[in-house]
């Protein structure tokens, strides 16, 4: 009986789950693709919710104002029908208006409109005042002024600019003075544009407070920003984006999914992640292609995975499902998620079939087909079985193919292809930078990321001072056009002193602060670096706040930057934690290990050393090592160490960072040797060696 009764009761709480299950599921949001907008309401809709006020006013309006109101009226509705094209659906004004949003303006453009009678006509109704007439042809006249418009003509001069922007502050100011807050938006950008920052502002606030879409999309944006945020600020921009999310804005949804990847070190936002990936995944299952390339990029992250072989499943099934409804960037960006240093860990034969099928629409797209074809055709990975002929072919295949995409300015894949096969040359890595590649090619000299590549690989196997300033030259040119990569390495080289280069902290703190501005991955960790106190003659920051530290740090590992991962590993490592939470640490350290020696991140393998080395005797680190020595033997099959766990991963860390341009690494390698007889006077010394570390 008591079993009996004991089942029935588990049977009763199963049951009871089940049921708050599928009540959870069925009161959970859910979005419909085919209503879904950008960053603005439809104009028709905008319009016509305009119109329905009017109406609403024009029946509670007294005797006295219902002359006005119905006049006012009737120019609304002859703007509403020539937005929808009521009297000729060829007529229409614009299929949808996409003002706001500072941070993607130039790519917005509105339609011209389609006869020159509908162009009069709405002219003639913002001089009579309609409130929407001047808000569209505001816009247009905008639009016809931005950067990259049909219509700018980039030999105009600054003052005709500033006229043409002074009319569209007339049109915008009448629409917004009578309360209608998309102009808001769009007038509070103009005003930025004129100078007059504190109007700016100001019309800002009344397009926030009205819930216009653009203006709550900007606001938003800010938690992209790596700054710290108030929780209650943080919570009440988390909560305004969900909310206009359910009001089928992608935008919003799209920006929340950034925001959740970023700054997923954060507990606030670590609540919002679950129902943000339900809705995007909802609305991938309906077909929408962007919701499932949002879906492979917020998955694809070293946080969850350093390599293809681990690399979470999810991150190609979404691309695979975007290229399977025709989209090319899903494609591309699902092979590229494919390749574990220069290596194609799948079928590259098939992968290759599946590029050559697609026709590309321009030529944009086709030099990304062009680059990643290229980098499947590379003899590394042809199969053992093809001859030495076909080796040779497809050689000659992939290094025309590659060229041709950076030449038409897809440097990425040619760029990457070198620099994997270089650094994991392990026969030739003795020999230095080999000379006569794809990267020194004449035509590629001008091209700042082609230069960026050479310099960096220069820097890992510089041989001569000759080879040195041949490095630093091409670095330094690369940086000066605006190379985000080479900002952040120039900035880490200097502030840390690495690749033979002097310390310099005044030029290293100055392009720190504008790293950060520009939302540089590297400055991030190296903001990190900095409040920690981990690098040399930079005390640590007083009553520094860990929980910003590491958020700062996931912002960095969450756009793949090692640095930014191996620092967070290496801060929870030194932290208390029980034995099963060290074991999970130590394969997080595995994973940031092998993701910088696949990077040929020397920088990061060195911090690793460095913070090794200064904790030889920390006893949780230490534990954590010898977990990742069990798991390093496990992986290849021959033991590790059996003592000194955390000097050997100082001294293997050192010498994989020494075969990859750091200079100071190697003597490092041999002074904490553990049978060098070092360990003994560093351990006497205590802290008075960290500076020689750090």
């Amino acid at each position: 009986m008591a079993r009996k009764t004991t089942r029935a009761g588990r049977t009763g709480r199963a049951s009871s789950r089940r049921k708050a299950s599928a009540a959870t599921a069925a009161a959970a949001p859910v979005l419909e693709a085919s209503r879904l907008f950008m960053s603005q309401y439809p104009l028709a809709q905008l319009c016509g919710a305009w119109v329905q006020q009017l109406e609403k006013q024009l029946a509670g309006a007294g005797s006295g104002d219902a002359a006005a109101v119905a006049t006012e009226l009737a120019l609304e509705r002859e703007v509403l029908a020539l937005v929808k094209g009521d009297s000729a659906p060829d007529d229409a004004l614009l299929q949808e208006v996409r003002p706001g949003d500072r941070a993607r303006r130039e790519g917005d453009s509105h339609r011209p409109l389609k006869q020159p009678e509908a162009q009069e006509q709405l002219e003639a109704l913002a001089r009579q005042g309609s409130v929407l007439a001047n808000y569209v042809r505001g816009c247009m006249l905008l639009q016809a002024v931005l950067p990259g418009a049909p219509e700018n003509n980039p030999e105009d001069d600054e003052e005709a600019r500033k006229d043409a922007l002074q009319q569209v502050r007339a049109a915008l100011t009448l629409a917004a003075e009578r309360g209608f807050a998309p102009a808001c938006s769009e007038l509070s950008f103009v005003l930025d544009e004129l100078g007059d920052r504190a109007a700016a502002e100001l019309w800002f606030a009344r397009a926030l407070e009205a819930g216009d879409p653009p203006a709550l999309l900007d606001d938003g944006r800010i938690l992209l920003a790596p700054r710290p945020l108030p929780a209650k600020d943080m919570q009440a921009r988390l909560d305004r984006l969900y909310d206009l999310a359910l009001g089928h804005c992608w935008e919003a949804l799209d920006l929340l999914c950034q925001v959740c990847k970023m700054r997923r070190e954060n507990e606030i936002v670590r609540s919002f992640e679950q129902k943000t990936l339900r809705l995007v995944q909802d609305l991938a299952r309906q077909g929408f292609v962007p919701a499932m390339l949002a879906l492979g990029h917020y998955y694809d992250t070293i946080l969850l995975a350093p390599d293809v072989v681990h690399r979470d499943r999810r991150v190609h099934h979404w691309y695979d499902m975007a290229a399977a409804q025709g989209s090319i960037q899903g494609l591309i960006l699902s092979i590229r998620s494919g390749f574990f240093g220069p290596i194609y860990m799948g079928s590259a034969q098939k992968a290759a079939a599946r590029v050559r099928a697609v026709q590309a629409p321009d030529e944009a797209a086709a030099a990304q087909l062009k680059g990643v074809l290229g980098r499947l055709l590379r003899p590394i990975n042809l199969p053992d079985s093809c001859s030495g002929a076909a080796r040779e072919r497809a050689a000659r295949e992939s290094e025309e193919l590659l060229l041709e995409a950076a030449l038409a300015g897809n440097q990425h894949d040619l760029c990457r292809a070198l620099r994997a096969e270089i650094v994991w040359d392990n026969e030739e890595e003795d020999k230095g930078y080999p000379g006569h590649t794809l990267l020194d090619d004449a035509r590629l000299d001008q091209d700042p990321q082609v230069l960026f590549t050479r310099g960096q690989t220069l820097f890992n196997y510089q041989d001569s001072e000759e080879e040195f300033a041949c490095a630093r030259r091409d670095v330094l040119a690369a940086a000066a056009q605006g190379v985000p990569e080479a900002a952040g390495w120039l900035t880490d080289a200097a502030l840390r002193g690495l690749y033979g280069l002097r310390q310099n902290i005044a030029f290293g703190l100055r392009h720190l602060q504008e790293g950060l501005a520009n939302g540089l991955p590297r400055a991030m960790a190296l903001e990190a670096l900095r409040l920690l106190g981990w690098i040399r003659g930079i005390p640590a920051e007083e009553q520094a706040d860990r929980a910003w530290i590491r958020e700062l740090l996931g912002m960095a590992a969450s756009a793949d930057d090692c640095l930014g991962f191996v620092a967070l590993v290496l801060l929870e490592a030194l932290e208390p934690a029980s034995p099963q939470r060290q074991r999970a640490i130590a394969a997080d350290l595995h994973k940031a290990i092998l993701w910088a020696q696949t990077r040929a991140d020397a920088s990061a393998l060195y911090l690793v050393g460095c913070v090794a080395s200064l904790h030889l005797d920390d006893p949780g680190l230490n534990a954590v090592c010898r977990h990742y020595g069990a798991l390093l033997s496990r992986k290849s099959g021959e033991p590790w160490c059996r003592s000194e766990y955390t000097a050997h991963l100082a001294c293997t860390t050192f010498h994989a960072a020494s075969l990859l341009g750091e200079l100071s690494a190697l003597k490092l390698t041999r002074l904490v040797h553990p049978d060098s007889g070092n360990l003994a006077r560093l351990r006497e010394q205590g802290t008075a060696s960290l500076e020689d570390f750090m």
